[in-house]
């Protein structure tokens, strides 16, 4: 009864501490990523919807179609020219904007550029998939893994990970000292201070290889973006196999892309939400094993 009461008001000062130290906000968290979010379904979803029915009425559903799925094309060469880094995900929708638009000019069929943007969604689903396999040969993480660094940028502050964590690569002698005290947990990481980015992707290794709730997360999220892209890969097949009108593919195809993507970004700043509040905690509990904090 003494352990267990003892271990209960362990856990009560870890949850106190983490709630009085260090403070979770969700809306802190993705504030700066809604300008870039509308920015996405303004020129994604509802720019190409605008432009086709406009065009429809005057020229062919193909060169409409062609003409809406421009403002996408030029959004992903911005953001390469703005970035100056490569965007796979952005090379994969003009690869296929170049490939469904010669086709559906040579054939005159509108179904091909329909089908380009389903084409890209089921591959990024398998992408997705094939990220959660545990391969042995080499070490793929979940994919989502890699947005959380970009999405939601954490430093060894904002966690409350312990200074001496942290070696500065030309203080050999500080490093060693460090390498002693944690040498005994074959799966703690030594985060080196450098960039900020650099700091980011570190302190990211120390949690999964730590944290068994943000590693969770990791492989529901990626779960949920696989599935949610999955079925709306299907659904858009669905449409163009039953024969349905231009016009309603397009409604209705775009419909489904954004109850698709809603649905998704809910569910993942849920995830992220809990995830993040499980994994303090799980820092303070590691802080008080292996540092002795009281």
């Amino acid at each position: 009864m003494a352990s267990t009461s003892s271990s209960s008001s362990s856990s009560s000062l870890v949850q106190s501490q983490v709630n009085t130290n260090i403070q979770f906000s969700i809306w802190h968290t993705f504030k700066h990523h809604i300008p870039r979010f509308l920015t996405t379904i303004l020129i994604d979803i509802i720019l190409p919807l605008v432009i086709y029915f406009l065009l429809q009425k005057y020229i062919e559903p193909v060169y409409a179609l062609l003409v809406a799925g421009t403002p996408p094309l030029f959004m992903v060469i911005f953001k390469a020219i703005s970035s100056r880094t490569f965007d796979a995900l952005g090379f994969l929708v003009f690869i296929g904007f170049i490939i469904s638009g010669v086709v559906a000019l040579t054939t005159h069929q509108a179904v091909v550029l329909l089908l380009e943007k389903s084409l890209v969604s089921g591959i990024v689903s398998i992408i997705f998939a094939i990220t959660l396999i545990p391969f042995h040969c080499c070490r793929v993480r979940p994919l989502v893994y890699y947005f959380y660094q970009d999405l939601v940028p954490t430093d060894r502050e904002q966690v409350g990970l312990p200074e001496n964590l942290f070696t500065n690569n030309n203080n050999n002698n500080n490093q060693e000292s460090i390498h002693e005290q944690y040498s005994e947990d074959e799966n703690e990481v030594l985060i080196r201070k450098s960039s900020n980015k650099q700091e980011v992707a570190q302190v990211y290794e120390w949690i999964y290889t730590n944290c068994s709730s943000f590693r969770t997360s990791c492989y529901v999220i990626t779960s949920i973006w696989a599935i949610g892209l999955l079925s709306e890969f299907l659904t858009r097949l669905t449409l163009i196999l039953i024969h349905l009108s231009v016009n309603k593919i397009v409604i209705y195809g775009n419909v489904v892309l954004s109850s698709v993507t809603v649905i998704c970004i809910l569910i993942t700043i849920i995830c992220v939400t809990r995830e993040r509040k499980q994994t303090i905690i799980l820092i303070e509990q590691w802080k008080q094993e292996h540092l002795n904090i009281q």
